[in-house]
């Protein structure tokens, strides 16, 4: 394994995966579009694409096989057994070469432009941990754009953002999306070495290796354009039900960041609140509506409860869904999806590519 200064691809876009054959060509078909119309400095053999399988059961050595003759650099990891999604996770960015490597979800795709961006932006922030890149969503499909309900960020320019703390309290529930950050890879070997992050196989111990990564090297960059086009409705971690989702957020995510910056740190509570904000809040709401069982939906109320009672979202939000009765809300959504949300969906449309740059 190389190190950072004698490294001979650039960048590494490293794609765990886990029975996803049907989702990967659309990946790899967006970096194949782009890789070959790179410009100087850059060229075909700047990149280099990494995947680690995780023990699949589908046909995805035939698709990677396929593009043996397309991309320039495919290594091909296939474990013999589940490693689980973190130690995946892991493995693929230990396999990988790249001064810099763009972690990727096997379902996902790069935007027209965005290889270069990354590219780019490598040489503007050297010495930074990494840097994020913004996403656009679309359908299951990953055909039609489809509305944010919280754009990730309120900036519209590029930009370096010093101070762990700070940086932490900007992007950290947005680190839990895979595909939006690109890590320096020397520092990520180097917090690996001390092997805290396997105490840490929560779904989230890319988000510690990050943390502890800032904390070493306190500089993050951020690229505004949409560089990423994420792939609704097809969580994996669902498998186990939407209850085990939740709990995967609340308990994971505060584990993580309790371990990176103590208990009572302001840190902490921030993260809490914006995660209870957006993804929990959507995530309740969403099982409401869609008729959740009771027992399920008095199983989620509970543990948001003794995870969230000291955030005043879960008064001012997060209750109000938990008490109202299963009639009230469905008439409510009713209401707000035949009249109001056609033009919600299309206002928030033209302000989210006003603000991705497209």
């Amino acid at each position: 394994m190389t190190d950072g200064t004698t490294s001979r691809f650039a960048l590494s876009i490293c794609i765990p995966t886990y029975n996803r054959a049907a989702e990967l060509p659309f990946l790899l078909d967006s970096i194949a579009a782009q890789i070959g119309a790179l410009e100087a400095p850059w060229s075909r053999d700047s990149v280099e694409v990494v995947i680690s399988d995780n023990a699949s059961t589908d046909h995805i050595a035939q698709v990677v096989e396929h593009y043996r003759s397309i991309l320039p650099s495919i290594v091909f990891i296939q474990h013999p057994q589940n490693l689980g999604a973190d130690r995946n996770y892991l493995a693929v960015a230990e396999a990988a070469g790249g001064v810099f490597c763009w972690m990727m979800g096997s379902d996902d795709k790069i935007e027209e432009g965005a290889l270069l961006r990354v590219l780019d932006a490598t040489l503007q922030w050297p010495e930074a941990a990494g840097f994020s890149v913004n996403m656009v969503p679309y359908d299951g499909a990953l055909q039609q754009r489809i509305p944010q309900h919280l754009p990730p960020f309120r900036w519209t320019d590029d930009r370096l953002v010093r101070g762990a703390e700070t940086i932490f309290r900007e992007f950290g529930i947005y680190y839990g999306y895979l595909s939006g950050q690109v890590i320096r890879r020397d520092l990520w070997n180097s917090v690996c070495a001390t092997g805290e992050q396997l105490q840490y196989l929560n779904a989230y111990v890319h988000v510690l290796v990050i943390g502890r990564m800032l904390q070493k090297a306190p500089s993050w960059g951020f690229v505004h354009h949409a560089c990423v086009g994420w792939r609704s409705g097809n969580d994996s971690f669902l498998g186990d039900g939407w209850v085990r989702r939740l709990e995967i957020d609340l308990i994971g995510y505060r584990s993580v960041t309790v371990a990176l910056f103590g208990e009572h740190s302001p840190v902490v509570a921030d993260i809490r609140d914006q995660l209870a904000a957006r993804h929990n809040y959507h995530q309740f709401r969403h099982a409401k509506l869609r008729g959740e069982s009771r027992a399920s939906l008095a199983r989620a109320s509970r543990l948001l409860t003794a995870s969230l009672w000291r955030s005043p979202v879960y008064w001012t939000k997060l209750l109000p869904w938990i008490l109202a009765p299963g009639w009230l809300t469905h008439a409510i959504y009713e209401v707000y999806k035949t009249r109001l949300r056609p033009t919600v969906r299309r206002v928030k449309l033209q302000r989210e590519r006003a603000r991705i740059g497209r």
